[in-house]
């Protein structure tokens, strides 16, 4: 189930939805805050998978969210810019 806020998560967590994704993207003015997932990562208990959508375009966003505990990322728009999909997607893999 794909969440935006902590309202939106809580209605995730009534409705048992084991696979929560936090999506990063403002649907309003699509805008992306990177740290959305983070924030909310808290609210989502260890016996569901997060995923971390939007928003991701390096490595290092990739680490930060596992240090956070997320166990999963959506990665759109960064490989669809990439100039080499399958180098960009093993840097991601090796993160």
């Amino acid at each position: 189930m794909e969440t935006h806020d902590a309202d939106e998560v809580e209605t995730a967590l009534q409705t048992g939805a084991v696979l929560i994704g936090v999506n990063n993207r403002n649907l309003q003015d699509f805008t992306v805050d990177f740290e959305t997932c983070l924030r909310l990562r808290g609210e989502i208990p260890e016996d569901r998978i997060c995923v971390a959508e939007s928003g991701i375009r390096t490595p290092a966003d990739i680490r930060r969210l596992k240090e956070a505990g997320v166990q999963a990322a959506l990665i759109g728009e960064t490989l669809m810019r990439s100039r080499d999909i399958g180098a960009t997607l093993q840097s991601f893999r090796e993160a």
